[in-house]
């Protein structure tokens, strides 16, 4: 750290050492995730542009993730008898003639 707080000869401040270390970290971790050819971040065997988009389409995946445990909690919490007449009514329903 060639900083002036630390060296007071040097040119750089702690703020510009903070500023590259940030920058530096997100650009590796961007590189890391979109490299990877499974990771939480995108679907298993993603082509290389899909995972390179990974941080516009993971906020689709969460959302997709989210309806989807949504829609398991509601089965769960659904009295096993509603759902049986709801695939009566439905089977019913098919078999009736268009009118």
């Amino acid at each position: 750290m060639n900083v002036k707080e630390i060296n007071t000869g040097s040119l750089q401040t702690l703020a510009h050492y903070i500023k590259a270390t940030v920058v530096f970290t997100v650009i590796t971790v961007y590189i890391v995730i979109a490299l990877q050819t499974h990771s939480a971040f995108h679907r298993k065997n993603a082509k290389l542009w899909m995972r390179a988009a990974w941080p516009v389409l993971l906020p689709l995946v969460v959302w997709e993730w989210i309806l989807e445990e949504r829609n398991r909690d509601k089965q769960r919490r659904e009295p096993m008898t509603t759902r049986e007449d709801t695939m009566v009514k439905l089977s019913a329903q098919a078999s009736e003639p268009p009118a």
